[in-house]
């Protein structure tokens, strides 16, 4: 709206300094001293600064008063840009050209952040602000390609930037603390002043004079006609100072001054959004469902659960799929409505309608005529029954032995996406919730544009399948060769990433077969014949169509992770590579191992070492039986490598793997290490609360654990050990707000708990956390209770 784009350094986005404090040891966000004053531009915020350009404003007496300026300098321009952002390409080469080939003087480039903001504060030519990569890529401070940006006069070496002590020397806790800053109390609800200083009415005229926040006038959109200069040496020079010494953004508002943020107490909060509210966590596990002990509608455990606006679906491990009407309420004895709707099986025409079972027995009870149908029916009943409760133990006993040895990986969570019809995305853009007032009989309210999306058929195949009856829509294996292990949809429903047991990730359009055509590259066209994979044509608008071919992995791939908002997608392998693709383009990004090369030799050494004693470098030794063995525990130990069970990728561009070995690894899609814990556990599901800090986990002990993403360290536990092992975690998105975010369980027993926060809790936090307790169990049955 402002014109501001990450395309053009000369419009770059712009961001506020939001904290003065760079120098303490500890950084205490609820402290109003450590903030900038945001209703004052970075010129004004020093006393003696401000007086002396208000003195030089006053000497302009040969300026038109329309072209008199306070800063000759401005908070945003390419300079600006290239000097934060000098150690990541291609800013490194920009920054090069501009200078002639080389590096600028090591005393003017940016390598202290205290320092950088002692400068703003002072220097009567410097007043500019920050950019978004302040809070969003740590990388940007750390100059990980060795670039040689010299010494200063002092003799220091210009490599990293150096932090401020809170920030501990990691450049990750620094930008996460500039987040917390961001969204703090204080920044809320005063950043709308800063708005309006450069966006708004107090960008020009009289009210910019008095908030002394005046810049030279060819910064101001608008303030000249370069087609009315006709001297060719001052329309170049007027071109040249626009490009060059920053543009001020489009004015937005103009009369009204821009609202500040609702209290804190008002705003919308994820489900694990901070650590207070983890201890106003219950859990409800409705007895009316189609799965459970007590009931035989469905059998076996809940392997996926997948949530739309007013609806649930969940598929349990016999491939039956329960439809149950939901949304949210603040009346009743439960903050939800929870009915179930329908049971179908997938793959199969029959639909099984709820309580068959006790209507059939009615039935038999009406006339001796329809005994013999009843005893018909029941024989086929039976027969359905076993086959359901087959096809439970099945997948039951698969997931006890994920990942095979073959590298093939059994129906589960990862088997399945849903699409977001028209209905959906409709009701998420207009924030409308389901009212609580709706008639509880009448049919069924799903969304008929949606479909289910499943993977690890017997035909090596993706399916699609309506959701009011399952019938099949399509099917293709996208060029696959062999079982397709894993699928992730996109949080639009519009692209699809699959993993196979041939090595290779597919990139796939769902519904759009025009935008499928825009992004498929050449090489898709001609492998797959511009088909969708199994030689139909694939310009059926309904389908789905293969886009991409993501190589890298040199084994089955095992999981997937793909996050909409970075156009990325993380898989991980049998064999413990983790890759990293674009998905839009299909471009390969990185590897990533968790064991690198140095670690493999170390250990590799070690056990040498262990085994031998001897000097590996002796040549008499090179035909040894010794040696011979010492090849052999090498390959070992190559085979000993921990493949990949799940993965789960951030916004913020963090990946948490969980590997075999029952490690969890924290690192930023760049490959840079953060932390690795061990998860005590076998996991099953692990996902990111979306709009949170948490990670959410669940497993073969029955707890659902919270984890905060700054060191994977524990924050809550949920025992659910009297439903059994942890199958899977859904959770509502952060579109349906304002109403509360809610988590869902599935466990081995076949039923679903769901987690939400006590709103008469949820503002009762007295302001601190101490004796907060850690861990909370829930027995299953009634409320939750301290552990």
């Amino acid at each position: 709206m402002a014109g501001r784009t990450f395309n053009d350094i000369t419009q770059y986005p712009v961001f506020p300094w939001i904290l003065s404090d760079y120098t303490s040891e500890t950084l205490d966000l609820n402290d109003s001293r450590v903030y900038r004053d945001l209703s004052k531009p970075v010129g004004a915020l020093d006393p003696d600064r401000l007086s002396q350009v208000i003195e030089r404003y006053h000497n302009l007496d040969g300026f038109p008063e329309e072209e008199k300026f306070l800063y000759g300098s401005h908070y945003s321009s390419p300079g600006v840009v290239l000097y934060y952002l000098i150690r990541q390409e291609p800013f490194t080469s920009m920054v090069i050209d501009l200078q002639s080939g080389r590096f600028d003087c090591p005393d003017r480039l940016f390598y202290d952040m205290a320092g950088c903001f002692r400068c703003c504060m002072t220097l009567t030519s410097d007043v500019k602000e920050l950019i978004p990569e302040f809070f969003t890529c740590p990388e940007m401070l750390s100059n990980s390609s060795n670039f040689p940006l010299g010494e200063t006069q002092d003799r220091t070496k210009i490599h990293d930037v150096v932090l401020p002590p809170w920030a501990n020397g990691s450049a990750h806790e620094f930008v996460r603390l500039h987040n917390l800053a961001l969204e703090s109390d204080y920044v809320s609800q005063n950043l709308h002043h800063w708005i309006d200083l450069i966006f708004g009415y107090k960008q020009r005229g009289p009210a910019a004079a008095a908030a002394h926040n005046v810049f030279h006038f060819l910064s101001y959109e608008g303030s000249v006609d370069l087609n009315l200069i006709t001297d060719e040496v001052d329309l170049r020079a007027t071109e040249s100072h626009i490009q060059n010494f920053g543009q001020t953004p489009t004015q937005l508002m103009v009369k009204e001054p821009h609202p500040n943020r609702y209290p804190t107490e008002d705003c919308w909060k994820s489900l694990c959004s901070e650590v207070p509210r983890l201890r106003n966590l219950r859990c409800w596990t409705p007895t009316k469902q189609f799965g459970g002990a007590t009931n035989s509608e469905a059998f076996g455990a809940v392997v996926s659960i997948q949530v739309l606006f007013d609806y649930i679906i969940v598929i349990y491990a016999d491939m039956s799929v329960g439809t149950y009407r939901w949304y949210a309420r603040n009346s009743g004895n439960t903050p939800f409505y929870f009915k179930m709707e329908r049971l179908r099986v997938l793959g199969r025409s029959r639909s099984v309608a709820i309580s068959p079972f006790s209507s059939c027995s009615t039935s038999r009870s009406s006339s001796s005529s329809s005994s013999s149908s009843a005893a018909m029916l029941d024989a086929t009943t039976a027969s359905s029954i076993a086959s359901a409760k087959s096809r439970a133990e099945l997948v039951s006993t698969h997931l006890d032995n994920l990942p095979d040895k073959t590298g093939i990986i059994p129906t589960g969570s990862w088997s399945f996406g849903l699409t977001f019809g028209g209905l959906t995305k409709e009701n998420l853009s207009r924030k409308t919730t389901p009212s609580s007032a709706r008639a509880i009989e009448g049919p069924a309210t799903a969304d008929l544009s949606s479909y289910l999306l499943s993977c690890n058929h017997w035909d090596d195949t993706v399916k699609m399948h309506t959701l009011d009856g399952l019938r099949l829509k399509e099917s293709s294996n996208g060029g696959h060769i062999g079982p397709i292990n894993c699928l992730s949809m996109g949080a639009d429903g519009g692209l699809m990433v699959t993993g196979g047991h041939d090595g290779t990730c597919r990139v796939w359009m769902v519904l759009h077969s025009n935008m499928a055509s825009a992004l498929a590259d050449t090489y898709v066209q001609t492998a797959l014949g511009g088909t969708s994979g199994n030689g139909n044509a694939s310009s059926n608008e309904d389908g789905f169509q293969c886009c991409h071919i993501l190589w890298g992995h040199e084994s089955s791939v095992t999981c997937l992770a793909f996050n909409t908002d970075l156009d990325i997608v993380v898989s991980g392998s049998i064999d413990g590579m983790i890759c990293v693709h674009s998905v839009r383009r299909g471009e390969f990004v990185r590897t990533i191992r968790i064991m690198d090369h140095s670690e493999m030799q170390e250990q590799q050494q070690q056990h040498q070492h262990q085994q031998t004693g001897y000097n590996k470098f002796d040549p008499s030794l090179s035909s040894s039986p010794a040696v011979n063995r010492i090849l052999d525990q090498r390959q070992d130990v190559r085979r000993e490598i921990p493949g990949v069970r799940k993965l789960a990728l951030s916004s913020g561009g963090l990946c948490v793997s969980h590997m075999d070995d029952g490690m969890l690894h924290m690192c930023t899609v760049n490959d840079v290490r953060i932390c690795s814990v061990h998860a005590g556990d076998r996991l099953n599901a692990m996902e990111i609360c979306p709009g949170g800090e948490m990670l959410v986990t669940g497993g073969d002990n029955c707890y659902v654990i919270i984890r905060n993403m700054r060191d994977l360290g524990v924050r809550c536990v949920l025992d659910l050990s009297s439903h059994g092992p942890i199958r899977c975690l859904s959770f509502t998105s952060t579109e349906s707000n304002p109403a509360p975010q809610f988590m869902y369980v599935g466990t081995e027993d076949g039923m679903v708990t769901i987690v939400d926060a006590d709103p008469a809790e949820a503002n009762n936090l007295d302001g601190a956390i101490q004796g907060l307790p850690q861990y909370r169990v829930h027995d299953g049955r009634s409320n939750m209770k301290n552990w």
